[in-house]
């Protein structure tokens, strides 16, 4: 399932690079996207995963917002 959440404390491509080189390997389909405000990151999480997802981002520093889109 693909989930679009937005963010906290991302800022710029570096907050953006190290969300990506720190989940991508664990995560499949992770993209962070700067241009909208507040920033958004999509990721495809299989079942169980959402919360493992929330607490890597929190420990990243970049705590989840709200979930904003469902898809299969």
């Amino acid at each position: 399932m693909k989930i679009r959440y937005s963010v906290q404390n991302v800022h710029c491509q570096k907050c953006a690079n190290v969300i990506l080189n720190s989940l991508s390997d664990e995560f499949s389909g992770v993209e962070v996207f700067l241009d909208r405000e507040p920033r958004e990151v999509v990721v495809e999480l299989s079942t169980g995963a959402e919360q493992k997802f929330k607490d890597e981002m929190e420990e990243l520093g970049y705590p989840i917002i709200d979930e904003l889109e469902r898809s299969q």
